[in-house]
């Protein structure tokens, strides 16, 4: 089983955060990233474990800085 660290939950929280900032579904976000839903659905529950690169691709996507995805915030 794979253990769900602190900084996997910081992501996860802040991709959702940012989709919704930008008011898109997991849908939208899924289409921009050239992705799937479900995979949007597993990364924003802490079920994947994300590349670097693919951070930063999911940054670009958001238009902002891939820090903003590691920035500790209030659980939405």
């Amino acid at each position: 089983m794979t253990k769900i660290t602190k900084t996997r939950k910081i992501l996860a929280n802040n991709i959702v955060y940012w989709r919704l900032k930008r008011n898109w579904s997991q849908e939208e976000l899924a289409f921009k990233l050239n992705s799937s839903t479900p995979y949007i659905s597993e990364m924003e529950n802490s079920k994947r474990n994300i590349s670097i690169d693919y951070v930063d691709h999911i940054a670009t996507v958001l238009k902002i800085s891939p820090h903003e995805l590691l920035i500790e915030r209030p659980p939405l």
